[in-house]
């Protein structure tokens, strides 16, 4: 009897073994196939991207735009641009934040740093909208206290000018401009930055305004540069 039944465990354990081993290799398989189709997804975008870029060009060379001497042919910057905008994760979330503005100056280096300005307080608004949205869904998530959530999100609320100023690894991808007929000079930037690099660079900076407060805020802010 006891040998029969030691016999039925062992099989049972091997019928759970396999088991358990198939879901692991779907698991997987699923995996592939869902980053094969994300790469074909992107691939596509790409191209099309690439394609209302080069029309976008050829329009803006029209309107009398041009690069600065050393910056990239304007369709190679309108082109990485667009491909950078249709950049998706696996999860189906965009991979840069772009920011652009057009500005009319005096002169073409005024003109360019007030657009370039512009770009990144746009930039900082929109890193300020996702970091307010992670830590909603913090202190949704989390039991935290009244106080200490509405500590966490008067900082994000006043956080724009703290996340500006330590905005890092922007990436230039669009700087044009043209001379207007009253010899002032119209510019248009456009600037990316990574998602990832820039929320927790977000984070980062908040935490430290956090820490002048309280460590176990800003504690509470370091966790969600791991999420």
């Amino acid at each position: 009897m006891k040998k029969n039944l030691l016999i039925g465990a062992f099989v049972l354990l091997g019928m759970v073994s396999s088991t358990v081993a198939a879901q692991q290799k779907a698991t997987k398989d699923d995996y592939k196939e869902l980053n094969k189709q994300e790469k074909v997804l992107n691939e596509e975008l790409k191209k099309k991207a690439i394609k209302e870029a080069r029309k976008e060009a050829k329009k803006l060379t029209k309107e009398g735009f041009k690069t600065p001497v050393g910056k990239l042919p304007l369709e190679k910057q309108l082109e990485s641009s667009w491909q950078k905008q249709v950049e998706m994760t696996p999860d189906g979330e965009p991979t840069w934040y772009i920011a652009s503005s057009r500005v009319i100056g005096g002169n073409q280096s005024s003109a360019f740093l007030q657009a370039t300005n512009a770009a990144k307080i746009e930039l900082a608004g929109q890193i300020q909208t996702r970091v307010s949205q992670l830590i909603e869904s913090k202190v949704a998530n989390d039991d935290m206290g009244k106080e200490e959530a509405a500590s966490l999100s008067s900082v994000v609320a006043a956080s724009k000018s703290v996340i500006s100023a330590n905005l890092g690894r922007v990436v230039p991808l669009i700087e044009v401009y043209r001379t207007l007929e009253n010899k002032n000079v119209e510019v248009m930037v456009t600037l990316g930055y990574s998602v990832a690099a820039a929320n927790k660079a977000a984070i980062d900076a908040m935490r430290a305004e956090l820490a002048k407060k309280s460590s176990a805020l800003a504690d509470e802010m370091s966790k969600l540069a791991n999420q």
